[in-house]
């Protein structure tokens, strides 16, 4: 499911509409599409949404986060330009569906999202809760993204709530 409106009906049917969060002011964006890329509103509360995929060799699902820069070449997102979330949708093989809420605060963190002091990265993996990383650097990812993951097909929605205003 790594079409932007696709996906976006499917979470709005699932978990938005049910837990009372109307987005609005929605766009496609044609860059990264094959991810599910768009952006929307949920309240004053901007959000970046992605569509994580697996991949044939790694755990974990693999997203783009990326953008044409003046030179129109790709670049990072940057702290400034970004949205307040990057909500990025991951789809498991035994009907597991989640989201990450990434608070744009914590993707600088990360060094996902480019400063003056930090390029920023264009892509990023992600481990929800029903995979096990066996390789260092993956669990450590996977020990820092946890806390913002929130398995929809079990209903949660404490934890989106807590990040919109």
């Amino acid at each position: 499911m790594d079409d932007f409106h696709e996906a976006l009906t499917y979470v709005n049917e699932k978990f938005y509409k049910p837990n009372h969060l109307i987005i609005e002011d929605i766009q496609a964006e044609s860059q990264n599409a094959k991810y599910g890329a768009g952006r929307f509103r949920i309240r004053s509360t901007t959000v970046r949404f992605r569509v994580a995929k697996q991949t044939p060799k790694k755990i974990g699902q693999f997203v783009v986060c990326w953008e044409k820069g003046s030179d129109n070449k790709n670049q990072a997102y940057s702290y400034e330009k970004a949205a307040d979330l990057l909500v990025i949708n991951t789809f498991g093989s035994h009907d597991e569906f989640g989201q990450f809420i990434f608070p744009k605060d914590l993707l600088v963190k990360q060094g996902i999202l480019k400063t003056e002091s930090s390029h920023g990265k264009m892509a990023l993996r992600v481990y929800p809760i029903w995979d096990t990383p066996i390789s260092k650097q993956a669990i450590d990812t996977q020990k820092w993204q946890l806390p913002y993951f929130v398995q929809l097909n079990q209903g949660s929605s404490s934890q989106i709530n807590s990040y919109i205003q």
